[in-house]
């Protein structure tokens, strides 16, 4: 089952849409995990930068992942 909508579930969704108090940037937020560009989506990479490693399965219940 391909990812038709925007997100392919809750938590996938919830991850996206979270915002933090404390981090302007979702890059530096501990608390954000995946990251959606024009590229794909992405697992993010807390290194100080704003690097992600490239997914195409939904991390939670491995559903194909649109771009």
């Amino acid at each position: 089952m391909s990812c038709q909508n925007d997100y392919c579930c809750t938590r996938l969704k919830s991850d996206l849409e979270q915002t933090c108090a404390l981090h302007a940037d979702r890059f530096e937020c501990p608390d954000a995990l995946i990251n959606k560009s024009k590229y794909g989506y992405g697992i993010i990479i807390h290194d100080g930068g704003s690097s992600s490693i490239s997914i195409s399965f939904c991390p939670w219940y491995g559903t194909k992942l649109d771009k």
